[in-house]
């Protein structure tokens, strides 16, 4: 059997490179993959990841998803080159956290054109190709703040909204092309997003031209971020592997949380009124 020919993006860190390993290091040589960076100067850690399967089960390509004409440069090439795409990995995003009323429009923009707008531009190039074949896969990594807000992280929150609400109202339709779509929802992995993120909220904590309300909220946020037990960067890719991949067919939605998290997650959001789960977040910031 011919191998599946995978695009993934986001392959310069974190969950992309390690889903790009994962795949290129299959001992079956099952998967093509198409690895994609925004700028080859960042491929260094992905070069060293695959080794030898470099130009032979694993291409690096060069791909901003917020530039239309990378979009199609990239999906063009791969169906020219290796005649499908049969895969699609959306990985590739930003993250964003800090005081709401201090965001530039230019921050707000580039959340939403990495998180949201780029993912699904790119999803809509490849899908003719896979209505074509009637046969395909879109896995997307959203997040459990794509089904729960999170504090001082509205814009995050709010693109990965937008990807859940999209690709849920996709999946209604490219059902019928045989398109299977997944979406993983980590909780919080240990990536240079999350080390990014805690960086920054105290830093903010300590910042005395922000109202001391906001202030507390954020040290007690700080702390609970800082405690918090992180989930490894390969128990996420276990996931999209072995539930998503390498399954026929796959469920929609993947929390990739703990048991006890998860138990307490679906009560919250179960509960209609939208209470029980903003008590919830307001305990994360000590706020009763």
């Amino acid at each position: 059997m011919a191998p599946q020919v995978v695009l993934v993006t986001g392959c310069s860190s974190g969950i992309g490179l390690c889903a790009a390993r994962r795949l290129a290091q299959d001992p079956d040589q099952r998967y093509l993959v198409i690895a994609t960076v925004i700028a080859m100067s960042e491929k260094a850690e992905l070069v060293a990841a695959v080794g030898d399967a470099i130009d032979k089960t694993t291409f690096i390509k060069e791909m901003d998803i917020t530039k239309d004409e990378d979009i199609t440069r990239v999906v063009e090439d791969v169906v020219k080159t290796h005649g499908r795409i049969d895969i699609l990995v959306n990985v590739a995003g930003v993250a964003g956290i800090g005081l709401p009323e201090r965001a530039s429009r230019a921050g707000i923009d580039r959340i939403f054109n990495v998180n949201a707008i780029g993912t699904i531009r790119l999803t809509l190039a490849v899908l003719p190709h896979m209505k074509q074949k009637k046969e395909g896969k879109i896995i997307s990594v959203s997040s459990i703040a794509g089904k729960q807000g999170f504090p001082y992280a509205e814009f995050y929150t709010a693109s990965k909204f937008a990807l859940e609400g999209f690709f849920e109202s996709l999946l209604c339709t490219v059902k019928s092309f045989n398109i299977k779509i997944c979406m993983i929802e980590p909780t919080q992995a240990k990536t240079g997003l999350l080390q990014w993120a805690v960086s920054e909220i105290e830093g903010l904590s300590k910042d005395h031209t922000i109202n001391e309300i906001d202030r507390r909220q954020m040290r007690c946020l700080y702390d609970h971020m800082s405690g918090f037990r992180s989930m490894a960067v390969d128990d996420v890719v276990d996931v999209l592997m072995t539930k998503c991949i390498e399954v026929d067919d796959p469920v929609f939605r993947h929390l990739v949380v703990s048991a006890e998290d998860k138990e307490a997650m679906g009560e919250a959001v179960a509960d209609l009124t939208g209470e029980k789960s903003i008590a919830a977040l307001r305990k994360i910031i000590g706020a009763m």
